[in-house]
C-alpha cells in the first residue's frame, strides 16, 4: 500500500478539504464494496438519509476545524475578538475610538484681570446640543491689561467632542489584579458606544479614610512600584474598556471595600464634527455633579486659581478650522501591522519607525501622513533642498520660521524631526494649503515625552506641498507655471462604444482626483504614471490618449505619453519640472491636484 494512502484509501492530507458531497460518496464506495447493503444507492432511502446526516454533520466539523486552525494563527486571524486574544500575549493594547478634536482661539477682553488662571477639568461647551470638552485641568495666564490673545490657552489644548459621563461607582472586593468592564451600549443598535479611549479618568475612594485619589493610566503594572496609584486600561474582545488595578506588587492593589468611580468622554461620532466659527459666541460651562463635587474636594489643587462663571464670560472662543474627523477602533489588519513594530519598541520611542508607528497608531484622527528624521537626515536633505532654491538662510521660509520659532532649542545634535500632514484639510480648491495648529502639535509631542529618550528633543515640522497636473513643454522651451493652461489630456474615444463624452471626461478627471485626494496620498510618495496611464486607458468608451499643447503662435506640440507639470507653489519659479516617468518625492513632500481638477484641460475626440 502506498505511504501516502490510509487503510481508508483516503490521502493523508485530504482530511481537512472534505465537504459533505465527498464524504457521503466515500461511505456509499465503503458500503459497495463490502456487498452487503445495497440501499445506499438509492436517494430517499432510510440508509441514505443516514448517510446525509452524517455527512452533513462531518462537513460541519470539518469547517470549524479549519476556522479555528486560522484564527489561531497571527497572520491569517481576522476575527477582532480573536486578534484581541493573541496580541495580548504580547501585551499590545488596541488602540480605542479616538473622538474630534478641535483647534480653538480664545480672547480675554480688558475686564479679566491680570493672574493665572485654571479652566476646571471636564468644563465644556455646547453647539447646537454638540459637547466638546476640557477632558483635564487647563493653565493660562493673563499678563496684559488691555485685550490679550491668549496663545498660553490656545496653542497647548484641544477641545475634546464628547460629553462627560459618570460610570456607576463600583466596589471593590481587594483581589490581586482586580478588574473591571465599562460596559455601555446603545440600547437601540446593542452596540458599544464611542468612548473616547484618551479621556477615562479613574478616582478610588480609600474604604478606611474616606479619601479619594485619582489613578493614573500605566502602559503595564509591572513596571509600577508597589505603592503606584495605576491601572491598565485596555480595549477587551467585546470592545469594552477593561480597568485592571495593582496586586500590591505590581502596582497598589485596591482594598475591600473601597469605591472606584470612572469618568469618560462618551462622543457623538461623525455626527460631532463641527464646521469653522461654530464655536465663537458660546460661553465655557463647568461641570458640577453631587458625586464629583464631593471628589474635586480631595484631587484638586487647592492652590489654583480655578476660573469661575464671571471671569469666563471674559473670554470669547472661536474655531477657525472645522474639527477633525473622529478614528475607529484599530482593525484587525492594523493590529496586525502595528503590534510587531511596537512589540519591537518595547514602548520606547528610538527610531524613526517607532516614532511613525506611535503617530499612525494613536493620532490617525489627526494626521493623515508623517515621517521621522534625525538631525543629519534633516540637514542633509530638507535644509540642503532650501539651499537648492538659493535660499542660504532656510529659516527665511515662513514654515521653517514658524517651528524654530515656537519648538526648536539652541543644542540641535539630538534633535528629532516629525513632518506632519494634517487630516482635516491639506489644500483647497484655491490651492490654499493647511498646516497643524499649534495646539495639535503640542498635543502629539506632549505624548511622546515619557516614551522618548531623555537627551532627544521632538521638533514639528510641516510638509512641502507639491502640486501636480498636466503639463507639455515646446522644444527648447523652459518650464514656467504658465505651461499647464495650455496643454489639454486629448482623449481618443473608441467608436464603436456608445458612450457619452462628458462621462468619459468625468471619469478621467476622477482618476486624477482620486490618485491625489489627501487620503491616498502620503510624504515620500513614489507618483506612478503608469499607474495612471493604466487606469485611463480602462475607462470604458477610452481607446487611447496622447498630449497636446498650443503655443501662442498657434501651433501645437504633441506628445503620446503623460507628462505632468510638478512645481512647489511657493517656489514656483524654482522648484518646477516636467516629469515623465515615474518620481519619488523625499520624505519631506506632499503632492495634490493642482485646482483639485484638470477638467478643463481634458479634450475627447
Amino acid at each position: 500500500m502506498s505511504q501516502n494512502l490510509t487503510d481508508f484509501t483516503l490521502p493523508r492530507n485530504s482530511y481537512a478539504t472534505f465537504d459533505a458531497l465527498t464524504l457521503k460518496q466515500l461511505i456509499k464506495d465503503r458500503l459497495n464494496a463490502g456487498g452487503v447493503f445495497t440501499d445506499q444507492n438509492f436517494e430517499g432511502s432510510n440508509l441514505n438519509a443516514i448517510m446525509d446526516v452524517v455527512a452533513l454533520s462531518y462537513h460541519y466539523l470539518l469547517f470549524y476545524l479549519n476556522t479555528t486552525s486560522n484564527e489561531s494563527l497571527f497572520n491569517q486571524t481576522s476575527l477582532y475578538e480573536n486578534m484581541n486574544r493573541l496580541v495580548k500575549l504580547i501585551n499590545y493594547n488596541p488602540t480605542g475610538y479616538k473622538t474630534s478634536l478641535l483647534s480653538f482661539e480664545a480672547t480675554a477682553n480688558t475686564n479679566l484681570p491680570l493672574n493665572i488662571y485654571t479652566i476646571p477639568r471636564y468644563s465644556y461647551f455646547t453647539i447646537n446640543g454638540i459637547y466638546y470638552s476640557f477632558p483635564n485641568d487647563v493653565t493660562f495666564s493673563k499678563s496684559l491689561t488691555g485685550v490679550e490673545d491668549l496663545t498660553s490657552l490656545y496653542d497647548e489644548n484641544l477641545l475634546y467632542q464628547g460629553k462627560t459621563i459618570e460610570f456607576p461607582p463600583i466596589g471593590a472586593t481587594g483581589e490581586p489584579f482586580e478588574t473591571f468592564t465599562i460596559v455601555s451600549k446603545d440600547t437601540a443598535t446593542n452596540t458599544p458606544l464611542n468612548i473616547d479611549q484618551s479621556s477615562v479618568d479613574v478616582y478610588v475612594n480609600n474604604a478606611a479614610t474616606n479619601v479619594f485619589t485619582q489613578y493614573k493610566v500605566t502602559n503595564s503594572l509591572f513596571l509600577e512600584s508597589s505603592d503606584s496609584n495605576s491601572f491598565e486600561l485596555r480595549i477587551n474582545e467585546n470592545e469594552f474598556y477593561e480597568l485592571k488595578f495593582g496586586n500590591g506588587v505590581f502596582g497598589k492593589k485596591l482594598n475591600p471595600g473601597d469605591g472606584v468611580y470612572i469618568y469618560y468622554l462618551q462622543s457623538d461620532g461623525a455626527s460631532g464634527i463641527i464646521s469653522p466659527n461654530q464655536l465663537n459666541g458660546n460661553t465655557i460651562n463647568f461641570y458640577s455633579t453631587p458625586q464629583f463635587n464631593r471628589i474635586k474636594q480631595d484631587v484638586l489643587n487647592t492652590s489654583l486659581n480655578y476660573l469661575n462663571t464671571t471671569n469666563a464670560s471674559y473670554i470669547s472662543f472661536t474655531n477657525p478650522i472645522a474639527s477633525s474627523p473622529p478614528s475607529e477602533k484599530e482593525s484587525v489588519d492594523e493590529i496586525r501591522l502595528n503590534a510587531p513594530k511596537t512589540f519591537f519598541s518595547q514602548n520606547r520611542l528610538i527610531t524613526e519607525v517607532d516614532f511613525t508607528t506611535f503617530i499612525d497608531k494613536n493620532y490617525k484622527n489627526i494626521i493623515t501622513s508623517s515621517s521621522t528624521v534625525n538631525n543629519r537626515n534633516y540637514i542633509e536633505n530638507y535644509i540642503k533642498y532650501f539651499y537648492s532654491l538659493g535660499i542660504t538662510r532656510p529659516n527665511q521660509d515662513a514654515r521653517v520660521l514658524f517651528n524654530e520659532v515656537n519648538f526648536a532649542h539652541a543644542g540641535q545634535d539630538n534633535n528629532i524631526y516629525i513632518f506632519m500632514v494634517p487630516k482635516i484639510k491639506t489644500v483647497d480648491s484655491n490651492n490654499t494649503q493647511y498646516f497643524l495648529q499649534n495646539s495639535q502639535k503640542n498635543t502629539i509631542l506632549t505624548s511622546m515625552a515619557e516614551a522618548k529618550a531623555l537627551n532627544m528633543e521632538l521638533i514639528p515640522q510641516d510638509p512641502v506641498y507639491t502640486a501636480v497636473t498636466i503639463g507639455l513643454l515646446a522644444p527648447g522651451e523652459e518650464v514656467n507655471l504658465d505651461v499647464y493652461k495650455s496643454t489639454y489630456l486629448v482623449i481618443k474615444k473608441d467608436t464603436n462604444l456608445r458612450v457619452d463624452v462628458n462621462q468619459i471626461k468625468n471619469n478621467v478627471d476622477a482618476i486624477f482626483q482620486d490618485y491625489f485626494a489627501p487620503e491616498n496620498c502620503k510624504l515620500n510618495q513614489l507618483i506612478s504614471l503608469n499607474d495612471i496611464v493604466s487606469k485611463i486607458l480602462s475607462i470604458n468608451g477610452v481607446s487611447n490618449f496622447s498630449m497636446r499643447r498650443i503655443l501662442d503662435n498657434g501651433s501645437t506640440v504633441t506628445n503620446n505619453g503623460l507628462n505632468l507639470l510638478v512645481f512647489n507653489p511657493k517656489y514656483s519659479d524654482i522648484d518646477i519640472q516636467i516629469q515623465s516617468t515615474d518620481l519619488q518625492l523625499p520624505y519631506f513632500k506632499f503632492p495634490f491636484l493642482w485646482n483639485k481638477t484638470i477638467l478643463d484641460n481634458i479634450v475627447v475626440e
